[in-house]
């Protein structure tokens, strides 16, 4: 499932061998890892999360999130318990104690029905029993009084599951691992009590579940693991594959029968150790600094073994991005790929003054490498570079295209037939050198043309190992809800108000604005009445259908009244004000907007046809906003697990959709579990930006029906 997938969020610290998980940063990833850690899953099941999570699969999920995980495999077989679940079933030992335990019950006919889908508040349910909460002291009936208790527990945080909704496997996961940070019914949180550390906020496992952690070792040709994993994490990411190239750090715990794999690199010159010289605990290599993780590695890049600033290396990296080793000489020889995000020249004084050139590049395996270049060479945002690193140093060089096309298989492991690499790294960039990595799942059956791909490379193999994108997903864009479109039009009215000494005092209506009566109203009224009407009017415009899609595009041109008003004001004026007018036109604007929540104001240096509802921001890498469109709305009257119905067309939502609440002129930030289209009118807004991975809902907004 592609549903709010993103990186694994692992911090470990290799001196204490603990692994602490921020609840509050939890991804849908840790949770499945948790849970597979845990024995509520399986490695098999981690590749298809989105399938229906059922009665007898959640009794194994809340055995494996409760003390009596460990103890569930030695039950053995005691007795037919229902009807339609043998004392031999795979899932009985759990089935078992979920009843007896009180968490779940069986039906008066005597069965189970372990293969009947859950929904959201039948998932809530039992969790709260799991936490031992009593029914009787919740507010309300259910499934209301479970729902709410659940969500002020937390356990429905980053939750896309409604309510009346099948819940899936992944998000099964999700709201059992919210159980551990969340207080039970003693007031206790709950991690707590099965031994786990909960501080701040914050879940330590590793003494139940990495206590056996083993690593880290590097990899030679032919190294092969000691036992046959039943789940394998490369990159942090869930993989089927635990084959061991040469230089991949890996660790493993037995007991679990899980490997962690990193193929991660840093290559080039060092710039800077820390604190000392001759016993350094960081290193910082192309513009990034790297915590030493090993004494091996530590010893290497010690001024004592002659190694430290001016030294041409590779760093070997594993949890946490930790130096375990270094590679010098020949071995240390890289060449990474990525697109330039910007070039600065500064000055240098040392043997008089000279100028130096560092140039920023966005690589293929998500890193931002600085490299020093020749102060007189040319390397613009967005150009396709190459990045080789040996034993002279580092050096940049510009790419030509090398392109591909064809379709993403169902799974994201192949291109037109051409397999893609375990580990393969994916980029997609901007002509403005934005970039951002991106997983293969996230390209499952989309088609590339040719002007999708700028560049790829393949192994030994001839599979695919790096791909760099040309603004495929859409995901680059910045996306948010335009607030209060008024507030544009007024001041674009004041403006002209001043430069053409027309009094603002008396509001005239659209009606006389439009019947040409306007010498006794002031412009700002008039623009305001004629370019937008409110956010309101927009929304409930779509919701009735009085605004069709088909007439968006010319509804978000209106700005264009905006200077064919003031042409027309101007034209009758001999004193010049024109060129006022149109040096106002050209200048830029204030936009307030809520951009993941936040209340936000962007400034730009030009005005921008966009209206109401949902925007897309195109943004250089400093921030500076490049474009701004109008994202296109559809009523959704059917809200799906990673997808969304508007009549008979699907569109699928984005991993980060925003969703609001509008309400009185102004938004507030929501989730998607606390609207559904029963109660409320639910606009989305998806790209129509022409990438060949988009048209997405980026954000979604919710009018109260009342």
């Amino acid at each position: 499932m592609k549903k709010r997938f993103l990186a694994l969020l692992l911090a470990v610290c290799i001196a204490c061998g603990m692994w602490v998980v921020p609840a509050s940063a939890t991804s849908a990833n840790t949770a499945v890892q948790t849970a597979v850690m845990l024995g509520g899953l399986t490695s098999e099941q981690t590749a298809g999360l989105n399938a229906a999570l059922t009665r007898g699969q959640l009794a194994r999920m809340l055995v494996a999130f409760s003390a009596y995980r460990e103890s569930a495999a030695s039950q053995g077989a005691a007795g037919t318990l229902f009807t339609d679940v043998g004392s031999d079933a795979p899932l009985a030992p759990y089935i078992r104690i979920a009843v007896q335990q009180g968490w779940m019950s069986g039906y008066t006919d005597g069965s189970f029905r372990p293969d009947n889908q859950v929904t959201l508040e039948e998932v809530c349910a039992a969790a709260l029993n799991l936490l031992g909460y009593d029914v009787t002291t919740l507010s309300g009936t259910f499934p209301t009084a479970q729902l709410n208790k659940a969500n002020e527990l937390g356990l429905r945080t980053d939750l896309n599951c409604a309510p009346g909704q099948v819940m899936n496997l992944e998000d099964g996961a999700v709201l059992l691992y919210n159980a551990l940070t969340a207080k039970n019914g003693s007031g206790e949180v709950y991690g707590s009590t099965l031994g786990f550390t909960v501080t701040d906020g914050q879940v330590s496992v590793s003494s139940v579940l990495l206590g056996s952690l083993e690593g880290p070792f590097v990899a030679g040709q032919g190294t092969q693991l000691p036992f046959v994993p039943a789940v394998v994490y490369r990159n942090d990411t869930a993989t089927t594959s635990a084959e061991l190239n040469q230089y991949d750090v890996y660790y493993y715990s037995a007991n679990a029968r899980t490997v962690w794999i990193y193929s991660w690199k840093a290559a080039g010159r060092i710039t800077a150790v820390a604190p000392s010289a001759s016993a350094p605990t960081s290193v910082t290599v192309a513009g990034t600094e790297y915590t030493i993780g090993s004494a091996s590695a530590a010893s290497v890049l010690s001024s004592l073994n002659g190694g430290g600033v001016g030294q041409v290396v590779t760093l070997l990296l594993g949890m946490d991005h930790q130096v375990v080793q270094v590679l010098t000489g020949a071995q240390a020889d890289q060449v990474f790929y990525g697109v330039v995000q910007n070039s600065a020249r500064s000055l240098i004084e040392g043997n008089g003054a000279d100028v130096l050139q560092s140039v920023a590049v966005a690589c293929t395996d998500g890193v931002v490498r600085t490299v020093n270049v020749d102060k007189s060479l040319n390397f613009p945002a967005g150009m396709l570079v190459e990045i080789t690193v040996d034993e002279n140093g580092e050096n940049v060089r510009s790419l030509d295209a090398k392109s591909t096309s064809g379709t993403f298989n169902e799974n994201g492991t192949a291109l037109s037939g051409v397999a893609l690499a375990d580990g393969v790294e994916i980029l997609d960039t901007t002509a403005e050198g934005v970039a951002g990595a991106i997983s293969p799942s996230r390209l499952s059956g989309v088609t590339l043309n040719d002007k999708d791909v700028r560049y790829y490379t393949t192994n030994d193999q001839g599979q695919i190992d790096r791909l760099i994108l040309n603004n495929a997903t859409g995901d680059l864009w910045t996306y948010g809800v335009l607030d209060d479109v008024r507030n544009l039009a007024n001041t674009v009215g004041s403006s002209l108000d001043d430069a053409t000494g027309r009094p603002s005092t008396v509001v005239a209506g659209a009606a006389s604005a439009a019947a040409g009566a306007t010498s006794s109203g002031n412009v700002a009224a008039d623009v305001a009445d004629i370019v937008l009407p409110s956010t309101s009017d927009i929304l409930y415009g779509i919701i009735d259908g009085s605004i069709a899609s088909t007439l968006w595009e010319s509804l978000t041109s209106s700005t264009g009244k905006v200077a064919a008003y003031a042409l027309q004001l101007a034209s009758k004026n001999t004193s010049g004000v024109l060129s006022n007018i149109l040096g106002y036109l050209g200048s830029g604007a204030n936009y307030v907007c809520f951009i993941d929540g936040q209340n936000t104001t962007l400034q730009t240096s030009v005005k921008y046809p966009v209206v109401a509802g949902g925007i897309a921001v195109s943004k250089s890498p400093s921030g500076t906003v490049k474009s701004m469109i109008q994202l296109m709305p559809a009523m959704i009257d059917q809200v799906g697990a990673a997808s969304v119905m508007s009549g008979t067309t699907r569109y699928e939502t984005a991993d980060n959709m925003q969703v609001y609440l509008w309400y009185k002129g102004q938004y507030f930030t929501t989730s998607l579990s606390q609207v559904n289209p029963q109660d409320y009118y639910l606009i989305g807004w998806y790209d129509n930006l022409g990438c060949a991975a988009g048209n997405k809902i980026r954000v979604l907004v919710a009018v109260k029906k009342d």
